[in-house]
C-alpha cells in the first residue's frame, strides 16, 4: 500500500468534513445540496459553480464510503505516479467532464420528458398517460398499487374530466420532480482515477472482496466500465446511479493519461 499522498490526504479530508457539515446543517433545517447540487442545463436551478461543488457532496454514508475508499486505494500510487499537481488535475477534469455529460445528457432526458407532457395534454388520453407512466413514471408506477388502479380506471372512464384532471396534475407533480433531481458525489472524479490506475498499473494484481481472487487491474476497471455501460443500455426506469456520470469521468480519465503518456519503466506498486 501506498503512503497517504498530499493531495489525496486534502481530498478525503475535505469530502468528509463537507459529508459530517451536511448531516449537521440537515438537523437545523439546512440542506447543501439545495443550492451546490447538480442540476440539468436550463435548469432553474442550474448554476455553473454546481458543476464543481456537487462533486463534494453526497447523498449518504454508504456513498462517501464507496468514493473515499476507492481514492483512498487507488490515488497515492497515481499521485507519486505523476506529481501532486497532475494528478488533482485528473481529479478535478474527470469530475467536470462527468458532470458536463450527466448534464448535457438529462437535459436531453427532461426535453424528451417535457415532449410527452406535451403531448398528453394536448391528447389526454389512457394511452398517452399510461405510455408517460411507464417511462418517465416508471419509479411511481411500479411501487404505487393505487397508481396502477388509476391507469386501469381512467381506461374504463377515458372522457371523465375528473380522471383526466388527476392524471394531468400527477404528470406536472412528476415531471417537476424530475427537472429538480439532484445530483452528487465525487463518483465522477473517482472514476477518472479507475481508469488511470487500469492504464498506469494495468497489470497490478487486485485482490477482490468477493470472491476473493487475484484479478490484474486492467481487466478489473474496464470490466466496470462495460457494466457501467451495460446499466446505460438496460436503462432500468428504478437506478438513481448516474452511470453516465461515471462514464464521463473513466473517458476523460483515459484522454489525459494518453495526453500525458507513460513513463518508460513505471513504477511498482503493491
Amino acid at each position: 500500500m501506498s503512503r497517504l499522498t498530499p493531495v489525496v490526504k486534502v481530498l478525503l479530508i475535505l469530502n468528509i468534513a463537507i459529508f459530517a457539515l451536511q448531516y449537521v446543517l440537515q438537523n437545523y433545517g439546512i440542506d447543501l445540496s439545495e443550492m451546490f447540487a447538480l442540476r440539468y442545463f436550463g435548469a432553474e436551478t442550474f448554476a455553473p459553480y454546481q458543476l464543481i461543488t456537487h462533486m463534494f457532496l453526497h447523498a449518504g454514508l454508504f456513498h462517501i464510503l464507496g468514493n473515499m475508499y476507492a481514492l483512498y486505494i487507488f490515488g497515492p500510487p497515481l499521485e507519486e505516479y505523476f506529481d501532486s499537481k497532475k494528478f488533482l488535475i485528473l481529479y478535478m477534469v474527470a469530475g467536470l467532464g462527468a458532470a458536463v455529460l450527466h448534464a448535457g445528457v438529462s437535459t436531453w432526458e427532461v426535453q424528451s420528458m417535457q415532449a410527452q407532457v406535451e403531448e398528453f395534454k394536448a391528447h389526454p388520453t389512457p394511452a398517452e398517460f399510461k405510455n408517460f407512466m411507464m417511462n418517465d413514471g416508471f419509479y411511481v408506477y411500479d411501487r404505487s398499487t393505487e397508481i396502477r388502479d388509476f391507469v386501469n380506471d381512467f381506461e374504463e372512464n377515458s372522457l371523465n374530466q375528473s380522471y383526466i384532471s388527476e392524471a394531468t396534475n400527477l404528470i406536472d407533480n412528476i415531471a417537476y420532480a424530475k427537472r429538480n433531481i439532484q445530483t452528487v458525489g465525487a463518483s465522477g472524479a473517482v472514476f477518472g482515477i479507475l481508469a488511470a490506475f487500469g492504464i498506469v498499473f494495468a497489470n497490478t494484481k487486485l485482490i477482490l472482496l468477493f470472491p476473493p481472487i487475484p484479478i490484474k487491474a486492467k481487466y478489473l476497471v474496464f470490466g466496470y466500465a462495460l457494466y457501467e455501460i451495460y446499466a446505460i443500455y438496460q436503462a432500468n426506469p428504478t437506478d438513481n446511479v448516474a452511470h453516465f456520470a461515471h462514464i464521463g469521468g473513466f473517458i476523460f480519465g483515459i484522454i489525459l493519461v494518453k495526453l500525458w503518456g507513460k513513463r518508460d519503466k513505471p513504477m511498482r506498486w503493491n
